[in-house]
């Protein structure tokens, strides 16, 4: 195709009103399951000829046959996503629901844009410190209180679920709205488990077309976790405590938590734990003797600091009441000062790497000379979420930093 026709096509992408469409290959006039160059050019003059207005049905259909020939060589695109689940997609997706956070942080990473979502879950609705452009955006409820006709409403093209995360309440929403659309396929993909992120990635490249920003994304990734990989892995790995946002509750092997301690060059005390997330008698963290201790803040009594921008006093609050628990001054981690506090929203989800970094550096002191979670954190927030670096103030994500 001549570079002039390229550029008619990429000015139709930008220029279209985006539809909900059928599901088959658009363009494909002689029914192959490839849209040819011959054939899209015919359709491209003819259109123009025709002095079809950009809401005419054929310019839409020209739409969505330029993308597929630009994107996806011409042809169906078959994607897996986490759940093992194939599924072939013959058109862009326009009309999208996410009730997944971890998901549309991905899915800006990566350079997906607002207007091709159509509603969020009310919890993404409800962060406009973290999701700006999704402040106030239609709802159609949450994973346990589903809003069926709202979702129906809105006539999706697709809807993004957790694979394995809430899965028993991620299925049953898969089978009611698959009972009355069967037709809108329902992609199962977690994007907050550090084992599988990136290939997560790659597969929302694939549906999207981002290729480019994928591969831009997971070398970001690849960069900052091989930089905490050289420093996790040259001493000793400390015994480490991990406690969520409810006290006593930690964290065993199987969680992704766990699986973050040991990236960062730690050692989880209660790895062998049968419960994934167990809740722990006192006494027997007094026992394990942790070299290092972290609270995670940022849910159920622990509602302070992060993106939400405030209390940042709290943080050494909860470092000094965890200290003074009975029994711990006699911890390594109390007697040597290793205690610290973590925001989870920069362990729990896609921003995983920033708050691995963290622990890498509090884990291994004296070979974390080369880690900079700050900057880390910066560089996210500015490059992939295009949000304003200076929401990175580690006053509230950690205390203390180091």
């Amino acid at each position: 195709m001549t570079r002039h026709v390229a550029v008619l096509l990429a000015a139709f992408l930008i220029l279209c009103p985006v539809v909900l469409a059928d599901a088959a290959l658009p363009g494909d006039s002689n029914g192959d399951g490839v849209i040819a160059r011959e054939e899209l050019g015919r359709s491209l003059v003819s259109t123009l000829r025709s002095g079809a207005t950009l809401s005419d049905p054929s310019v839409r259909e020209l739409q969505d046959a330029s993308w597929v020939y630009l994107y996806w060589n011409g042809t169906s695109r078959t994607v897996t996503d986490s759940s093992g689940k194939m599924i072939t997609l013959t058109r862009p997706l326009h009309r999208i629901i996410v009730m997944n956070s971890e998901t549309l942080e991905t899915m800006r990473s990566l350079g997906i844009g607002k207007e091709r979502i159509v509603a969020v879950d009310k919890y993404i609705a409800q962060k406009p410190e973290f999701f700006p452009e999704f402040a106030g955006y239609p709802s159609v409820g949450s994973i346990w209180a589903t809003d069926y006709e709202k979702i129906l409403s809105h006539r999706p093209d697709a809807l993004f679920l957790y694979a394995t995360v809430c899965k028993a309440e991620c299925d049953e929403i898969e089978r009611r709205v698959t009972a009355s659309m069967p037709d809108v396929p329902v992609f199962r993909i977690d994007c907050y488990h550090p084992e599988t992120y990136l290939d997560d990635v790659a597969r929302l490249a694939a549906i999207f077309g981002k290729e480019e920003e994928g591969a831009c994304l997971v070398s970001f990734y690849r960069d900052a976790l091989s930089r905490v990989d050289t420093v996790s892995s040259s001493s000793a790995p400390p015994e480490v405590y991990l406690e969520n946002w409810n006290d006593y509750k930690t964290v065993a092997r199987g969680s992704g938590y766990h699986d973050k301690i040991t990236m960062a060059g730690g050692s989880n005390i209660f790895r062998d734990n049968p419960a994934e997330y167990p809740e722990i008698d006192p006494e027997s963290i007094i026992a394990r003797k942790p070299d290092v201790v972290i609270k995670l803040v940022g849910s159920v009594n622990y509602i302070f600091g992060g993106y939400l921008g405030k209390d940042s006093t709290r943080f050494k609050e909860v470092r000094d009441a965890i200290s003074g628990r009975p029994g711990w001054s006699t911890l390594p981690a109390v007697r040597n000062g290793r205690v610290y506090v973590l925001h989870n929203a920069i362990l729990g989800g896609p921003q995983y790497l920033i708050g691995v970094t963290y622990m890498a550096r509090w884990f291994h002191p004296e070979r974390a000379g080369d880690l900079d979670p700050v900057s880390l954190h910066r560089a996210y927030l500015e490059q992939f979420q295009r949000l304003d670096p200076e929401l990175a103030n580690p006053d509230l994500f950690v205390f203390p930093e180091r």
